[in-house]
């Protein structure tokens, strides 16, 4: 009988592992360990200077980190793996495992921890393997926890947010600001023409202009403008510190910039044609906003792409309506 060929055992990667003790004899029996091990690459800092010259220079697994250094939140080496690289574990080395030395360091991001006095071969390659792997898998778990965050709050045929989002960031708008005179503008916009198109055509022509409507929003708002999809056929654009003049100018740049894809790339397609109504407010709430925005709209309805938006201004606190 012939013996299967057995598949070749899985080759275990090579750890990059810095070590940052002040202490040459720790630095020296630790290294010692880790090099008889097979397992692992190790560096050695004495100073938390030169443990981030070597961490901004090569990519480590772990840090094996001298408890002392660490118990301070605002320790140089430890706000800076917190903040800069994540993505390396850290594992403690301490004179004495005390529940009062290691749990306030644990808390502040370290993965484990390990008596200097108690380290062997086998103890210290263990630690630091499901230390490296602890930290991979929180990271997985934060990179999914944010793209669910993220889906939750992302309109899917637009890719702006979503009607929860623009919600949420209104009221956050609105109540961050209240008592401090500072406005906020906010811009409905409605797509028109769009149950037509979707009874003549059918809903995926419908959809196709809901997405280029959304295109030409994204394109014309500023980088910190939150721009959603709040329903249908229908955008919100909320300006944080903007005043009425400046949401006219955005609507007004967004009608111009529609006009002129419709003119130009789209000019074979349905045209995208928008209606705005705009209002700011100051020391106003959300709703009362979102109404007077609204209420310019309904008024609004009907005559097509705004371009020019005259100027209502009022003494008194609430909203200003375009």
């Amino acid at each position: 009988m012939i013996a299967k060929p057995t598949a070749p055992a899985a080759r275990r990667r090579t750890l990059r592992v810095l070590i940052v003790d002040d202490s040459i004899d720790d630095v020296r029996r630790v290294r010692e360990l880790l090099e008889q091990s097979g397992q692992f690459v190790a560096h050695a800092a004495r100073s938390t200077e030169e443990a981030e010259h070597l961490l901004e220079d090569g990519s480590f697994d772990c840090a094996l980190v001298a408890a002392r250094t660490w118990a301070d939140p605002q320790a140089p080496l430890a706000r800076y793996l917190r903040e800069k690289r994540p993505d390396v574990a850290v594992v403690l080395l301490v004179d004495a495992p005390s529940e009062i030395e290691t749990l306030p360091a644990i808390k502040l991001g370290a993965h484990d921890f390990l008596a200097k006095r108690q380290l062997d071969e086998a103890q210290l390659a263990v630690r630091i393997i499901a230390a490296c792997e602890e930290n991979r898998a929180l990271r997985r778990r934060d990179t999914m926890v944010r793209w669910l965050e993220r889906e939750a709050r992302t309109d899917h045929l637009t890719g702006l947010h979503n009607r929860h989002a623009f919600d949420e960031r209104l009221r956050d708008a609105c109540s961050s600001r209240r008592g401090q005179r500072r406005p906020v503008t906010l811009i409905l916009a409605d797509l028109s023409g769009t149950r037509i198109v979707n009874e003549v055509h059918g809903h995926d022509v419908g959809d196709d202009m809901i997405r280029r409507a959304a295109a030409v929003i994204a394109h014309s708002v500023r980088g910190d403008d939150f721009a959603a999809r709040i329903g249908g056929d229908d955008f919100g654009i909320i300006l944080a510190d903007a005043d009425l003049s400046l949401g006219r100018l955005i609507a007004r740049r967004i009608a111009q910039e529609a006009e002129r894809r419709n003119l130009d790339e789209w000019a074979d397609l349905v045209p995208v044609s928008l209606t705005f109504g705009v209002a700011t407010g100051v020391d106003c709430d959300a709703a009362e906003l979102f109404a007077a925005a609204d209420q310019q709209l309904a008024r609004r309805h009907g005559r097509g792409a705004v371009v020019a938006l005259p100027r209502q201004l009022t003494d008194s606190d609430g909203p200003s309506v375009a």
